[in-house]
């Protein structure tokens, strides 16, 4: 795994005057068995030219080293082995510089991530593409926009004031979420992040902190990228009156704009009460036992002194 990641800093590792860049899309392809998975790579560089590069194909499955899968030179293909040619086919789109990877017939033994990649030939450094999972399962992909909100900011503390995007119901779990502010500029200091799994394992929620100074005067937004959609949802600046952006289930207020819906809301304020009542039995029942010790110490010197003769 190590070395994969040492691999995949190279594909944004510049030498020289070149650079290649190579993007993979979709994050992830959920797919049922039998059924067919296409994966794109878009790749892009000073002199780069697709049509003459040898263009390679990686498997990672769970816990498992990379392997190549084939190569391919401008219509040219070569297998590697163990790897079936009427399964895995490979092309190239010389105009959108983009190569693609087909994957037929699916089964649970092709799950795992793929990887594109190739050559600088003006520094023989290898480029690896961001990767892309592949997920063979019998539940479908989706991703419920209308459940996505930003809570109202935190109490401030020492100057500070936090944001929180709160996406629920996708899948699968392959998800990026980023804060940028007007600019385009990616926020990545005071980002944290947390996702869980419903009870019916059939779907995800992810919550993605913004810690930012209550006087810094941009705007952020809420980025996220899944294989059903790619949006991003606005953040009003910590110094302007708070409104809650939402993509939908909002409730209009002529006084603020919009708010989260009542039902977000009290799911989300059940879910705090029933853990602070958690919290406060285990207290209540540690306290009572506690109780019950001493009593039991004290009693016990008494009882001795009664058996003297």
């Amino acid at each position: 795994m190590l070395l994969l990641q040492v691999l995949i800093v190279t594909s944004t590792w510049s030498y020289g005057y070149s650079q290649i860049t190579l993007t993979q899309t979709p994050l992830s392809v959920t797919r049922e068995e039998t059924k067919t998975a296409r994966i794109g790579c878009k790749i892009s560089g000073e002199g780069f030219n697709i049509d003459s590069a040898y263009i390679h194909w990686y498997r990672q499955r769970p816990e498992e080293v990379p392997e190549r899968i084939l190569y391919i030179r401008s219509l040219s293909t070569s297998m590697d082995p163990g790897f079936d040619s009427k399964k895995f086919k490979a092309t190239n789109d010389f105009p959108t510089s983009t190569a693609n990877l087909r994957v037929d017939q699916l089964t649970s033994k092709d799950a795992g991530t793929y990887y594109c990649a190739t050559w600088d030939t003006s520094s023989w450094i290898k480029y690896f593409g961001t990767g892309t999972k592949l997920v063979v399962t019998n539940i479908k992909a989706k991703f419920n926009s209308t459940t996505m909100k930003i809570l109202p900011p935190s109490t401030e503390q020492d100057g500070k004031v936090s944001y929180m995007c709160l996406i629920q119901d996708f899948y699968p779990n392959v998800i990026k979420v980023t804060w940028e502010d007007e600019n385009k500029n990616e926020e990545k200091n005071g980002v944290h992040e947390e996702i869980w799994i419903h009870r019916d394992n059939e779907s995800y929620s992810l919550s993605s902190w913004l810690t930012v100074d209550k006087n810094s005067g941009k705007n952020y937004s809420c980025k996220y990228q899944h294989e059903i959609q790619n949006n991003y949802v606005p953040v009003e600046s910590p110094d302007k009156p708070v409104v809650t952006q939402t993509t939908g289930s909002c409730i209009s207020k002529p006084e603020n704009g919009t708010t989260l819906s009542t039902d977000t809301t009290d799911s989300f304020t059940h879910r705090t009460a029933s853990l602070i009542y958690i919290v406060l039995l285990l207290k209540s029942t540690m306290y009572y036992v506690i109780v019950l010790f001493f009593i039991y110490r004290m009693q016990s010197p008494i009882k001795r002194r009664g058996k003297k003769p």
